[in-house]
């Protein structure tokens, strides 16, 4: 029963109704085609495919640095009915371009940062929009240990008006991200260098905090938002050399 009832969670949403037809079709896709096709951020993406992974439709693959999804087989007679049932849904899935872009394989010298703190709301979330705004080569994330599930109103506020804000930011878990191949991960709140959990992978790790601005007026987000610009980009910056 818990297995029947975890297959049929993986498929209640229609993004990864969408995500599964997409590389039914297109057969052993990289992650970074995915990304591009559904125009989501990585980490948003791969949360939906670990989510098929873990329901028993998706295989992975890796390859250096990338993840390469295909359709699991031998699959069992229930999920291929699934399979064939989401083929006759109306859903508007994206194409993948015949000439494929060298995505991959020119997002091999890309430094890939993991930015951490408590609730992902405030500061890990500034700190992930600032360095993928002004640091060439870099491609930020963020996470938090016990995540509130939501963007602080200020922090968006404060990046919208620096242009720096992205629609696909959001507060999310570790293992929403565990799976992604970090060069460098910043703790920016104490408790979660203090619990910052082991990696698969070995991963150079450091702490740079600031003060949560949360539960004050936007002046002190305006404040947290100047430091982190100042000392963290740097901080990254001497740490990726």
């Amino acid at each position: 029963m818990d297995i029947f009832l975890k297959t049929i969670g993986s498929i209640n949403d229609e993004t990864r109704l969408k995500i599964l037809r997409f590389i039914s079709l297109n057969g052993e896709v990289c992650v970074c085609d995915i990304e591009d096709s559904f125009k989501m951020i990585q980490s948003r993406i791969s949360r939906h495919l670990k989510i098929l992974k873990d329901g028993g439709f998706l295989k992975v693959s890796r390859r250096g640095r990338w993840a390469y999804y295909s359709i699991r087989t031998p699959l069992d007679k229930f999920r291929l009915n699934v399979l064939e049932e989401i083929s006759y849904l109306d859903l508007q899935i994206p194409t993948l371009p015949k000439l494929k872009k060298e995505g991959c394989k020119m997002a091999e010298n890309e430094k890939k940062v993991l930015i951490m703190c408590t609730g992902n709301s405030c500061r890990s979330i500034i700190g992930e929009a600032l360095i993928n705004t002004h640091l060439e080569g870099v491609k930020a994330y963020s996470c938090g240990m016990k995540p509130t599930g939501k963007v602080n109103p200020n922090a968006k506020k404060i990046l919208e008006q620096n242009e720096a804000w992205d629609n696909n930011y959001f507060s999310k878990h570790l293992n929403d991200v565990i799976d992604i191949d970090f060069d460098l991960v910043v703790t920016v709140c104490g408790n979660a260098d203090q619990a910052c959990p082991s990696f698969p992978k070995p991963v150079k790790r450091i702490h740079v905090g600031f003060e949560d601005p949360d539960g004050h007026g936007f002046e002190a987000f305006e404040e947290t938002y100047a430091l982190i610009k100042d000392e963290l980009l740097t901080q990254v910056r001497e740490n990726l050399k």
